[in-house]
């Protein structure tokens, strides 16, 4: 599956300096993100070195892929705990080039906002030098709220019925990059970052809906051109359980919340179809699953503040999303 996510990121990853015996380039999809979103990497390397490059466990083979990231300070931003990047097993042929994808934020405590400068090096036992990529900086931000809504998650003790609900936070923020207005929602408690979810754009004067049903579950209707809109919704942990386009053709799409029973029902409209009423939003992206080892993402724990949520789905690798 490795050889669409190569295709895709030929277009983005610039050819590194020609020099060294292993050319060497770094990339990122965005230079904004918002914090808690995953950050993904694109580290390009090229072997000129004549001979085919092993990186192994032997001492002859040994060779690292490593990242020296500073804050806006100039202070080297922290490992997390216990977490080591290994390209134990990739092999470089001679003239070969190979893209890794690094989910840097599972590396580096890139949590607290702020302005992040970054170089990756590599190194072989095999290599008279190290080499080392261009310095890339890119943005960690807080976001604008622009919608909010607490709701409560019933968990009634059989032996309490008048439990305490649990609380949990739904934020809509927005962060601009260039000309661009992306929404995320941000789903958390005061404890927790559940999910960081980009969820669209600004597109003119169009607004989003946003309703919670009867199950605390949050419904959006996200306008993607003056007549298409993208339905989505999420449970309180952020799993998302609907995902349809619609058009206007005749009515308008529109969430209606019936005020009896709490339910969210998507109506007005017809469904619209990617490629024909609208561009392919998913066009160029990559599934998450379909990465190799090193920008795999396994861990499916809930978060803490100052650790970042899993990362599942599509992601994007290039630098228009």
């Amino acid at each position: 599956m490795l050889k669409p996510i190569f295709t895709l990121l030929a277009a983005v990853c610039a050819a590194a300096t020609v020099s060294a015996q292993v050319a060497m380039d770094l990339t990122f999809n965005r230079s904004i993100y918002m914090q808690y979103e995953p950050i993904y990497a694109c580290v390009t390397l090229r072997n000129d070195s004549g001979r085919p490059l092993l990186f192994g466990k032997r001492s002859e083979l040994q060779g690292y892929v490593l990242f020296e990231v500073t804050d806006q300070r100039g202070r080297v931003v922290p490992k997390r705990p216990g977490a080591e990047l290994s390209v134990t097993g990739l092999v470089l042929e001679p003239g070969q080039i190979k893209r890794m994808i690094v989910p840097l934020n599972r590396y580096y405590q890139l949590d607290p906002v702020g302005v992040y400068r970054v170089h990756a090096y590599v190194s072989h036992s095999q290599l008279p030098a190290e080499y080392k990529s261009p310095e890339l900086k890119f943005y960690v931000e807080p976001g604008v709220t622009v919608w909010k809504k607490a709701v409560g998650l019933p968990e009634l003790n059989e032996k309490d019925p008048t439990g305490v609900a649990k609380e949990r936070v739904y934020n809509i923020r927005s962060i601009v990059e260039n000309s661009t207005k992306a929404y995320y929602l941000v789903i958390e408690d005061d404890k927790l970052i559940y999910a960081v979810i980009r969820v669209g754009k600004a597109i003119g004067y169009e607004k989003f809906s946003a309703e919670v049903d009867m199950l605390s579950r949050i419904h959006l209707l996200m306008p993607i051109a003056p007549t298409v809109f993208h339905y989505l919704a999420f449970s309180p942990d952020g799993k998302k359980f609907a995902d349809e386009y619609r058009k206007t053709v005749g009515t308008i799409p529109m969430l209606l919340r019936n005020p009896d029973t709490g339910l969210i029902t998507l109506i007005g409209g017809e469904t619209a179809r990617a490629g024909v009423d609208f561009a392919d939003p998913n066009a160029g992206l990559v599934h998450v699953d379909e990465m190799d080892g090193t920008g795999k993402m396994e861990s499916d724990d809930k978060t803490k503040p100052g650790q970042p949520p899993a990362s599942k789905g599509l992601v994007d690798l290039g630098k228009s999303l």
